[in-house]
């Protein structure tokens, strides 16, 4: 298998418009990593993954957010992202092998993990504006997840930031309206992946209706369309909001 700096590839992750995804292991350490390498060779997707490793940087301390390890320019035309290694599925992978739902318990205490690395996100500054379940890897023996791909991040948006892409299923209606990314932007993906973990409509906005009232309330209030009716930081905690649902319906705040 073909080396790079200092890791071995050992096979290929997964593929997106803007890079492929590498497992690999250090050749010194004997220790898994992720790469993230760009898939154009252009010097103008070198500066996006370099920009994206820069975010991410910024944001290590947190552990839902995954650890960037180096960054590695290997010419003008290519790079790539060393990433701590994630052992776990993506949300989308685990709905579709289910029955296209899961439990609500498992669904909520997903979304608080999610709404964890949002809120620390934000609070420093950083929308990550491409919030979907394909974007959340779920890591069943830690109870955690990882959110993933920053590459559409934005930096300390101002009124004239633009997002430089989305999800069209996932978009939230002010980034379809041309307006910056602002943290309800990505309160609206992360009610979207709520919804579809419950087994919802993505395309109708609609859950199923044995999903607890409490926690179809909490998703349902993420998805408003008008930014200014959604949660916000400032006003609440929203994370503490979803754990007196999730006590309400379940008899607990924790899951054993």
């Amino acid at each position: 298998m073909p080396t790079i700096g200092n890791y071995r590839i050992e096979s290929r992750l997964a593929e997106g418009g803007f890079a492929r995804i590498y497992v690999a292991r250090h050749v010194e350490l004997d220790e898994l990593a992720c790469l993230k390498q760009n898939i154009r060779t252009t010097p103008e997707d070198v500066a996006l993954l370099r920009a994206e490793a820069k975010v991410m940087w910024e944001l290590y301390e947190y552990h839902s957010i995954p650890a960037v390890r180096d960054f590695v320019k290997i010419d003008d035309r290519n790079a790539m992202i060393v990433l701590s290694y994630i052992e776990g599925r993506t949300l989308d992978e685990i709905v579709k092998s289910g029955r296209g739902r899961i439990h609500p318990e498992d669904a909520s205490w997903i979304t608080e993990r999610l709404l964890g690395a949002l809120y620390y996100a934000h609070s420093n500054g950083v929308i990550h504006s491409d919030i979907k379940p394909q974007n959340v890897i779920v890591e069943p023996k830690k109870r955690d997840v990882k959110l993933i791909d920053w590459g559409l991040s934005v930096l300390n948006p101002t009124s004239r930031s633009r997002v430089v892409g989305y999800t069209p299923a996932y978009v939230a209606p002010e980034v379809l309206d041309g307006k910056p990314p602002i943290p309800e932007t990505d309160l609206y993906g992360a009610g979207l992946v709520m919804l579809t973990a419950l087994g919802g409509d993505v395309a109708k906005k609609s859950l199923p209706a044995d999903v607890p009232d409490g926690i179809a309330e909490f998703c349902n209030s993420l998805l408003r369309y008008d930014p200014m009716e959604r949660p916000n930081w400032e006003k609440e905690n929203i994370i503490e909001r979803l754990s007196v649902a999730r006590q309400k319906a379940f008899g607990r705040r924790h899951v054993k």
